[in-house]
């Protein structure tokens, strides 16, 4: 069943998820094309993950002309400030959907969130082609 964050946070399931996430990580979402030249406007980005037996979506937007969004507050476990090199750091996983129509198929990324710690993902989307297009142009 797929809900919101506002939702989640009426839920059971929510108070062990935030004891779980208590800190907040940051992230910015760059979409373009042409190997970074082109941004593109307009996409929609999703942010949810699977709790449970809920698909909580914790964000949805579309990215700015500049092909960004950024400042998405996310919930994360928080940074040791000196971490065991015996145990890998703690994180919480999100994924990341962007769609945007005349582009390939539908971009998916596994996000790491830190308390504290901003990530940027960089979403490359390739024009779709249409080959009926490409050959009726050859004859």
């Amino acid at each position: 069943m797929i809900i919101s964050y506002d939702e989640f946070m009426r839920l059971d399931e929510y108070q062990d998820f935030i004891n779980e996430n208590p800190d907040m990580g940051t992230l910015k979402v760059q979409v373009f094309t042409a190997y970074g030249a082109i941004p593109i406007s307009d996409t929609d980005i999703l942010i949810s993950k699977d709790i449970g037996s809920y698909r909580v979506v914790f964000f949805r937007g579309r990215t700015d002309s500049s092909g960004i969004i950024s400042d998405i507050k996310l919930p994360a476990p928080p940074i040791e400030l000196v971490p065991n090199p015996d145990v890998p750091p703690k994180y919480t996983l999100y994924d990341l959907s962007a769609i945007h129509i005349g582009y390939e198929s539908i971009k998916q990324y596994s996000i790491g969130m830190f308390g504290g710690v901003s990530i940027i993902q960089y979403v490359k989307m390739n024009p779709e082609i249409d080959m009926n297009e490409e050959n009726s142009n050859a004859n």
